[in-house]
């Protein structure tokens, strides 16, 4: 177990330096990206700015609160560029055009490899860096804030990107079965989209929709209540809970669809 990570690992980083490489390259586009990541965070901060104008709190969230939210869907969303976000957006291309074939020729799982062939440290690199930002000057301005809350913080960012990983991987499977498959990005993308907004406004059917059927409640909002004051350890254990039923639900529909895939020659 111990020699399949190194080796994983050590694949990753040949794959993070390759693409690197070929990022840089182009330097006024890596410039163009970030200062455009830059500037769509910084609206949608003017716009919870222009709201919390008028009112105090939404569901029980203020302001500076909100901006751990937003800062912390940034910082998920640029890890997972920096591991399997980028592979899943061009899998409808390389099933389309054969390519994908390839990858099942290689001597490691189909699924890490799609993933780190296109791992990208520039990309959301803008709002990653907001993110951090963000987060930041949020947890800077909150009384009940604790620095003992941080480990516990870091901890359930990788739990929500495992959960982003298995809608993704669960979402992006079903390439294999649709003749076009550019929607499927569009769903993913508004996932992302919707973590930003506090789980507390969603009521009955609503939070259960969000919460398991489509789980972008508990992307950001998980990890903000560790920095805000707002433990809750009933909403990290269903975290966790989620994070697992869904990488298992993801793997089993990611098998399921290679087994139905018959390549691009048959």
């Amino acid at each position: 177990m111990g020699q399949t990570l190194r080796r994983y690992f050590a694949l990753y980083r040949s794959f993070l330096s390759h693409n690197l490489k070929n990022e840089m390259m182009y330097r006024v586009n890596f410039a163009i990206n970030v200062g455009l990541d830059i500037f769509f965070t910084t609206v949608n901060v003017i716009f919870f700015a222009i709201l919390y104008g008028n009112i105090e709190t939404v569901g029980g969230w203020t302001f500076h609160q909100t901006l751990i939210l937003v800062g912390t869907v940034g910082i998920v969303r640029e890890m997972a560029y920096l591991t399997f976000r980028k592979g899943f957006l061009e899998l409808g291309e390389y099933v389309r055009t054969g390519n994908f074939d390839v990858m099942l020729t290689t001597p490691m799982s189909t699924a890490s490899h799609l993933a780190f062939r296109h791992v990208s440290l520039t990309e959301s690199l803008g709002e990653g860096l907001m993110g951090l930002v963000l987060v930041g000057y949020g947890f800077s301005h909150l009384d009940q804030a604790t620095w003992i809350s941080i480990p516990f913080y870091v901890l359930m960012l990788f739990n929500s990107l495992a959960i982003y990983y298995g809608f993704c991987l669960m979402v992006s499977s079903l390439v294999f079965w649709l003749i076009k498959s550019q929607e499927l990005n569009t769903v993913i993308y508004y996932f992302m989209n919707t973590a930003r907004y506090p789980r507390d406004i969603y009521h009955g059917l609503g939070k259960a929709f969000f919460t398991f059927l489509i789980p972008s409640s508990l992307i950001a909002t998980t990890p903000a209540t560790l920095l805000t004051g707002k433990i809750d350890a009933p909403l990290m254990a269903l975290s966790l809970f989620v994070a697992a039923g869904l990488l298992s639900l993801g793997l089993f529909i990611w098998t399921r669809s290679l087994n139905h895939y018959g390549s691009a020659s048959s």
